[in-house]
């Protein structure tokens, strides 16, 4: 089944995904190296796509991408400190925010120029799809793509207006929305309020959201969409970690820093994108976007010292960014694309002492720039009815500037320039078996260039690290893929070497800094098995075995730190009476063992969680309500949600949520 024509544009991997009756396996079209639509079973790749869950409360990006091959996902259970997500390794170093992964919606970049992301400030509730696309292939989107994670923002047709109600022990979450279409015209509205008492002490949270979307056909070949996103964070306590004596004594324990600091952050985005895309022959896209976002947060020390950054952070980031594309069809059988990019943000930063909760002197006073530039050639190839090559260049220069304001006594100056000029390469072979069956294989040159918030600390002294380097990574992958009427399923293996891996230096109450290991050697597999097993019974299987390990004489043999050795999903879904849409989901997550460092001292233990839940759709003439009952963590089983790599105070423990019921129902009226 198509999507109507009217429709976002997508510059990134994906596109869409039809939709079928339960018992059937949806046909799955994705976007990959050659940045125009395929079908699952020919994309040259590792690449899944999820759809919005139809039960429980959205409050963690992480709730969306669970059960993906390759992908781990680490729930802080904090509000204050973004979910950690980390592909195949990649971005699990990171201390807050997404890194190491490109994100975008509708084809708009959520990644910063640096590379560093979040998906805190995007409505979870509006996202239709998320498409994941792993390995080589996903080089091609730039620095620090060791994955690519992009969503679709829902644009259904159908006239309705709308509330939903959500509440748990903790949380409480309620929204209004609404779409109408008006001939070539549609427009969208959601707004959302969401609050929190936490799970722990010190770890209440309120936030809303704003999202507002309008579509239109301006011709029968170009279609434009214009997307103002709002959210405003004004309270996000942060409980701090533990340290594993203290998670092993009571794991819903808060330190006394968290309450001697008053430890908090408090966020505020504003953005406004446009997107235009022409079909046909030689179709091309384009996508424009601005805004702003302001953070303040209280971290858990004084920061008096004068040449501290200090312990009450501002930040204002104002960016921008442009990108574009154009294919032609060059032979019957012979695609090229060729496109670029042009993404800036300046940042105005400032730190005070934190006299407990309170904001003191002046500690921190720069302006930090960060403007990058691409170029990219995309080839697709139809050799034979069967076999098809993928393949791409991108060229990258990332330019970085800190012009340093606050000069005094023993604080020096810390102004400097770093520019990282990079290249990226990949190709793919994809062949089909036979309608059902495909074989591939690809290969990647990539890199991932440091952040601004990672050349902000030396490991020693002073001032800026300007002596990090880029990581480079060399990348392997064959699997075969498997699709039928009721089946689906992948095997995926692969090898990652990489030189100069950025690694945490040290990290203590929330000023990180880092370094260029030696190199580094991530091998695995990755399974994926989803099927009807019958009318009314249909089960999700992913198995992650990933071996990550230094390589260099220095740390050789050890465990990169943040990333487990086995993950896996499991989840049964049930429709005891296939006359009415009532649904019972069974969901099982087991994750081993973390080394919390560089040096594998200590292990955070391996997590294992159940979840049940029910939902129903009921139509009653013009009025549809869903419903539905989740319990989470059924046997309150004490786990580590995430580690804190590195941590120098010995807190590296963030504490997973015990057992949880939550209840919700939404209310819907179509015309």
């Amino acid at each position: 089944m198509l999507r109507p024509s009217l429709k976002p544009v997508t510059a990134s991997i994906m596109l869409a995904v039809s939709s079928g009756a339960l018992a059937q396996t949806p046909e799955v079209i994705v976007i990959t190296a050659n940045a125009q639509q395929q079908r699952w079973l020919d994309a040259a790749a590792s690449i899944e796509v999820r759809a919005l869950p139809r039960s429980g409360l959205l409050i963690d990006s992480g709730q969306l991408l669970q059960g993906i091959p390759g992908l781990q996902v680490d729930s802080r259970a904090n509000f204050a400190q973004d979910t950690r997500l980390s592909i195949r390794g990649f971005g699990s170093r990171s201390a807050f925010g997404v890194r190491g992964i490109y994100l975008s919606q509708d084809g708009i970049p959520i990644s910063a120029p640096d590379g560093q992301g979040q998906l805190s400030s995007v409505l979870l509730d509006n996202i239709a799809e998320i498409e994941v696309l792993r390995g080589p292939l996903a080089v091609l989107y730039g620095n620090g793509a060791g994955g690519v994670i992009a969503l679709r923002t829902a644009t259904e047709a159908t006239a309705r207006a709308g509330t939903a109600l959500a509440v748990s022990q903790q949380h409480q979450q309620y929204q209004l929305a609404g779409r109408q279409q008006l001939g070539q015209h549609q427009f969208s509205l959601a707004a959302k309020h969401f609050e929190s008492d936490g799970f722990r002490p010190h770890s209440a949270a309120r936030k809303q959201q704003l999202q507002g979307l309008w579509q239109t056909q301006l011709a029968d070949s170009l279609s434009a969409s214009l997307r103002l996103d709002f959210a405003y964070d004004p309270l996000l306590q942060d409980p701090l970690s533990l340290t594993p004596t203290q998670w092993r004594a009571d794991p819903k324990q808060t330190v006394s820093q968290a309450q001697q600091f008053d430890t908090t952050k408090s966020t505020r985005q504003r953005q406004l994108s446009l997107a235009l895309q022409q079909s046909g022959h030689s179709p091309w896209q384009l996508a424009l976007w601005r805004g702003e976002r302001e953070v303040t947060q209280r971290l858990a020390f004084t920061g008096a010292a004068i040449t501290s950054a200090g312990g009450d952070i501002a930040l204002d980031r104002q960016y921008q960014g442009v990108n574009g594309q154009y294919s032609w069809r060059l032979t019957d059988v012979l695609q090229s694309t060729v496109g670029g990019a042009w993404v800036s943000s300046d940042d105005e930063r400032q730190g005070f002492v934190n006299n407990f909760g309170q904001r003191g002197d002046l500690r921190r006073d720069e302006t930090n720039l960060a403007e990058n530039r691409d170029l990219f050639w995309r080839l697709h190839w139809q050799a034979t009815a069967k076999l098809s090559v993928d393949a791409g260049l991108r060229y990258t220069e990332l330019s970085y500037q800190i012009r340093d304001r606050f000069i005094q006594g023993a604080n020096p100056d810390d102004s400097g320039r770093k520019n990282y000029y990079q290249q990226a390469a990949a190709m793919g072979l994809n062949y089909r078996l036979n309608d059902s069956l495909s074989w591939f294989i690809s290969t990647g040159l990539g890199f991932e260039a440091p952040t601004l918030a990672e050349l902000a600390y030396k490991p020693e002294g002073s001032g800026l690290n300007l002596a990090l380097l880029a990581s480079e990574n060399r990348q392997w992958e064959s699997g075969v893929k498997y699709a039928a009427s009721r089946a689906r399923f992948s095997v995926s293996a692969f090898s990652i070497r990489s030189s100069d891996e950025l690694l945490v230096a040290s990290s203590d109450n929330g000023r990180t800094s880092f370094r260029n290991a030696g190199a580094t050697a991530r091998q695995g597999l990755e399974f994926y098995w989803q099927q009807q097993l019958t009318p009314a019974l249909s089960q999700q299987v992913a198995l992650t075995y990933l071996d990550a390990q230094f390589d260099s004489a220095e740390l050789a043999g050890k465990r990169i730190p943040g990333v487990a050795r086995l993950d896996s999903h499991w989840q049964l879904s049930w429709q005891p009476w296939l006359t009415r849409p009532l649904f019972l989901e069974w969901t099982s997550r087991y994750r081993d063992q973390i080394a919390i460092n560089d040096q594998n001292s200590d292990f955070a233990p391996a997590s294992l969680s159940f979840d049940l839940s029910l939902h129903s759709t009921q139509q009653l003439g013009q009025w549809q309500v869903r419903s539905w009952l989740q319990l989470q963590n059924l046997t309150d089983r004490n786990n580590v949600g995430a580690v804190v790599v590195n941590q120098s105070n010995g807190r590296a423990f963030e504490s997973a949520p015990g057992r949880q019921l939550s209840a919700g129902i939404n209310l819907d009226y179509l015309w």
